[in-house]
């Protein structure tokens, strides 16, 4: 059985003028991922893996540092890209690529592209380490449709109830993945995490 624990990014602080792969950390965030380090200390990673995306090698840059484990990427770990230019405001969208996996904006991928990517970078790594314990840094939407992979009863309601930053748990064990509903990282990530809505310049 091989053991992966899904790591959302902390909270980032959106720029339009950068392109969306060099949004760095919010103040919140930076201090979320210092704390982040004794949570990922008890789950014995051996391995750690990161979305290139700047806000996710800042969220485990840290732990990283500390634990002396060496972080690496992989792009297939990368988030939805919604569409070809900013948008503030992109509920309905969404909410729509929830609703009908095929529908993509010009420029951005479909909600089925994305889920087979995150699945075949998860699949690889899981098969380069098998039987270990790893930490596979992403995002929140690219994380979703990963467990919607795992287990199509998945949808934008377990979405919305990932948080910045968020933990799962997967086990890769006969060929399959099974999201771990019953692990929890504890009151120490609640007292952390907050409401990726409360994202700066995020309406959602």
């Amino acid at each position: 059985m091989t053991t992966i624990y899904l790591i959302r990014h902390a909270q980032s602080r959106p720029d339009p003028g950068q392109a969306e792969a060099d949004w760095p950390l919010s103040d919140v965030g930076t201090g979320q991922a210092r704390g982040l380090v004794p949570i990922l200390h008890s789950l014995r990673l051996q391995r750690l893996y990161s979305s290139p995306f700047r806000r996710c090698r800042d969220t485990l840059d840290p732990f990283a540092d500390e634990s002396g484990l060496a972080l690496q990427f992989d792009d297939g770990l990368r988030e939805r890209r919604i569409a070809g230019a900013w948008m503030q405001n992109f509920r309905d969208v969404w909410q729509r690529s929830w609703e009908d996996f095929s529908f993509a904006l010009d420029g951005g991928e479909s909600s089925w592209t994305c889920r087979t990517r995150m699945a075949g970078a998860v699949e690889s790594i899981a098969r380069r380490h098998a039987g270990e314990t790893i930490g596979l840094g992403s995002h929140g939407n690219a994380i979703a449709l990963f467990l919607h992979y795992a287990d199509a009863s998945v949808g934008i309601k377990e979405a919305r109830a990932l948080r910045t930053p968020e933990i799962v748990k997967v086990v890769h064990a006969e060929g399959r993945f099974t999201w771990d509903r019953s692990f929890t990282a504890g009151e120490a990530l609640t007292r952390l995490a907050t409401d990726f809505r409360e994202t700066p310049g995020i309406v959602a």
